[in-house]
Order: C-alpha cells, then structure tokens, then sequence
C-alpha cells in the first residue's frame, strides 16, 4: 500500500525531520560547549595565576639573593675586624694587646690589666673582656675612650671610674687620674683541626 505523498509534502517532511534533529543536536551540543568554554575559560585563568604566581616568586627569590649576598658582605667585614682566638683566653689576650696598644698611642700607663674569658663557651661566639687600671690625664683619657669608640674593632666600655690619687697635688705638678676601666668586645673562636679532632 502506498502513501499519497505529494513532492510538496515529502520535501516538507524532509525538511521538519532535519528542523526536529537539529534542535535536538542544538539541545544536546549547546549545553556541551558552554560547559567546554567554561573549562576553557576556567584552566587559561588559572594558568594566568600561576604565571603571576611564578613571577612574584621569581622577583622575590632575586630580591632574597641580593638581601643574602648584602648580608654576607656585611658579615666578611665585620669578620675581619672581630676579635678572635683558638680559645676564650687567646681571645681576651687579643683584647688585651689591642687595648695595650690604644693606651700607648694615647699616653697612658697601665698599671694593671685582668682577663676575663668564658672557658666554658661552647658557641664559636662570645664576649671577652679586659679590666684595666692605669694612669693618665684629662686629654688622655678621652683620647682612649674616643679610640675604642672609634676604632676597627667594634668594643664597648661596660664600666669606668675614674680618681685623682693625690687631690692635694700643687697646680704646678702634671695632673694624674687613677683609671680603671671594663672594655668588653664579641671574638669568635678559631678552634684548629687537632682540638677539633679531639672533640669527636
């Protein structure tokens, strides 16, 4: 049995199937790539963050670098002019000839020095000081104090007294104070191999 189908008809037929598979295909696929251009969208964002990201560390890590290489200079230098020893007492000897070299250049006569020393240190950094007691006047206990002040090696008067032994003195005679001074300064310890050796 046949259909009476008019060309008309069948070419309208033709075209309402492919209207009907083409919503449905439309239905279908639009969903699907709004879905595939949010993914897109959501991996291109989060690969421009990572790039910000890698860059911001990148500035910082140079940044860092220059800070380390800044600071390890700081530390060459102030190495170099720091107090040392193989031990605390070597250390503090160390003091001792600096400050009996200062109290010449300055005109004072020592009468006196005491060692002090941690010989229990166990960080290759400590404080070591020197007590001194010597003679001097006005002009050169200035000049010593502005030479400790002053100097290469970074030290610190803890503890100063000064006295005029003879108070009674004529004007006349040459004017002499009674110092006695606590001069501290940070050594590092320079331990050789064998005491080294001997530790392990």
């Amino acid at each position: 049995m046949e259909l009476g189908i008019s060309n008309r008809d069948r070419r309208t037929l033709v075209v309402g199937v492919v209207a009907i598979v083409g919503l449905f295909a439309t239905a279908r696929g639009v969903p699907a790539a709004v879905e595939w251009e949010r993914r897109e969208v959501g991996a291109a964002t989060l690969l421009r963050q990572q790039l910000a990201t890698a860059t911001l560390r990148s500035t910082r890590l140079n940044a860092y670098r220059d800070t380390l290489a800044s600071r390890q200079t700081t530390l060459a230098v102030f190495d170099s002019v720091m107090l040392s020893g193989a031990s605390p007492a070597a250390a503090a000897s160390a003091l001792a000839s600096e400050l009996d070299d200062l109290a010449d250049s300055v005109g004072l006569r020592i009468t006196g020095m005491q060692l002090r020393a941690d010989s229990s240190a166990t960080s290759s950094l400590l404080e070591v000081a020197v007590r001194l007691v010597g003679v001097t006047d006005v002009v050169g206990l200035a000049s010593f104090l502005r030479a400790i002040d002053g100097g290469a090696t970074p030290l610190a008067v803890r503890e100063l007294a000064v006295a005029q032994p003879d108070p009674g003195a004529a004007a006349s005679k040459a004017e002499a104070l009674r110092i006695d001074v606590l001069v501290a300064g940070l050594a590092r310890l320079r331990r050789t191999r064998d005491s080294a050796d001997g530790k392990q």
